[in-house]
């Protein structure tokens, strides 16, 4: 008999099921994955980990496979709308009842295993990818990479982006120490190629002991040089996972094949514009750590606007202070703090407490997104830039806003 239950309902479900949100480790999810069958899903897999770049690398590889004729699969999280932007083919989100087929299937193969919500998500994308008969399934990883879910597959090709301090109280304090869980998804004998520009040598002494093939940009490819939608090197990288994935056709069609991506490539909250009916340009990210903020910061200046304000939310798990510190004396006319629902968001308060001195006069707190929009956009002129950045969460509420929302 058909589960009908609907998707909602199976979320809410799925989020109880384990005792504990976030339990890095694959024994349980890699038993059910296993006894599914689930472990390649696709006649080729990419597995991507990273810091910051995981998405746009994910999204160019959609578009590189689909240029090449390819059908692809493409799961990645978290999402900013709805569950089903996580499990995409082709570019396109699935429906419900795909999601709620596959979680019916995986609850019914599970037994007694518990599994989380992520665990289940990532099993219910391995699987609609395989019912496809899918060409190519481009994986991203959640968090860190050797012991999360994702990593249960076996890959075609590994590629690992960027490194940089995030989620350290769970992949450790260091860039060596992340790194060498980001590394945990290279195989022995398959390329793993790196968009990191200063890996750490955790990273090159664990591909030497896996036995794994480096491609390093700047050495083994070349950089983008051009104007992207998306952060250059994500380009750059996919090209070369493409070019080693036999995607391309040669050298000259590739510089091509660039430049048309670099023009036509976005992501909703990736460094995604908007412009208001009053002229007030609105530039979201979903940029939640040093590194991402320390990216925005040079993408704003490189706007040239005549004034910038700023509209944070944020987890207090992050390095909030770190975050703020990237915008410090760059001339913000204004910020604006927003409390983060749940357990982990931080409240405005918190906010403001990491931010610089100098900066606090030109602060104010909110409790709901629709007023700090209201109140960002009301101190904003014509063609100046209102920055929107911290989460997920974040982003998605500022775009729901009617001063926002109608021009995205």
């Amino acid at each position: 008999m058909a589960d009908q239950s609907s998707l909602d309902d199976w979320l809410v479900r799925i989020g109880q099921i384990h005792p504990v949100g976030w339990d890095l480790g694959l024994e349980r999810v890699a038993s059910v994955g296993a006894s599914m069958g689930l472990l390649h899903p696709a006649a080729q897999v990419v597995l991507v980990a990273g810091t910051n770049g995981k998405g746009s690398t994910c999204e160019y590889l959609t578009h590189l496979a689909m240029a090449a004729g390819l059908t692809v699969g493409t799961s990645t999280s978290p999402h900013l709308f709805r569950f089903n932007e996580r499990i995409r083919i082709d570019g396109q989100p699935v429906d419900d009842q795909a999601i709620t087929g596959a979680f019916a299937r995986i609850d019914q193969a599970r037994g007694e295993t518990t599994l989380t919500y992520f665990e289940f998500a990532t099993l219910a994308s391995l699987l609609i990818f395989q019912d496809r008969h899918l060409d190519v399934a481009v994986l991203e990883i959640g968090l860190g990479g050797r012991l999360d879910a994702m990593n249960i597959v076996a890959p075609d090709l590994t590629l690992i982006t960027s490194i940089s301090m995030d989620h350290e109280s769970w992949l450790g304090d260091t860039r060596e120490a992340i790194a060498r869980e980001k590394a945990g998804i290279m195989r022995g004998g398959i390329t793993c190629v790196v968009t990191e520009r200063d890996p750490p040598q955790s990273l090159i002494d664990t591909a030497a002991d896996t036995g794994a093939s480096l491609r390093l940009l700047g050495q083994d490819f070349p950089v983008v040089e051009m104007e992207t939608r998306l952060p250059a090197d994500s380009l750059a990288g996919a090209m070369e996972a493409a070019r080693c994935l036999g995607w391309l056709a040669g050298r000259e069609s590739d510089h091509e094949t660039a430049r048309e991506l670099a023009a036509r490539v976005t992501m909703p909250g990736r460094c995604q514009l908007v412009e208001t009916r009053d002229g007030i340009r609105v530039l979201l990210d979903v940029g939640h750590n040093p590194a991402a903020a320390l990216y925005l910061a040079r993408q704003v200046r490189s706007m040239g606007a005549p004034g910038l304000h700023i509209l944070v939310g944020i987890y207090r798990d992050k390095d909030i202070e770190g975050v703020l510190q990237a915008f410090t004396g760059q001339g913000a006319l204004s910020w604006h703090l927003v409390d983060l629902p749940g357990e982990r968001g931080a409240s405005a308060a918190e906010i403001l407490d990491r931010l610089a001195e100098s900066e606090r006069g030109r602060a104010t707190t909110y409790a709901k997104m629709s007023a700090a929009v209201e109140g960002a956009l009301s101190r904003a002129a014509p063609g100046e830039i209102l920055l929107v950045f911290g989460s997920f969460e974040t982003v998605a509420g500022a775009l729901r806003q009617p001063g926002i929302a109608h021009n995205s």
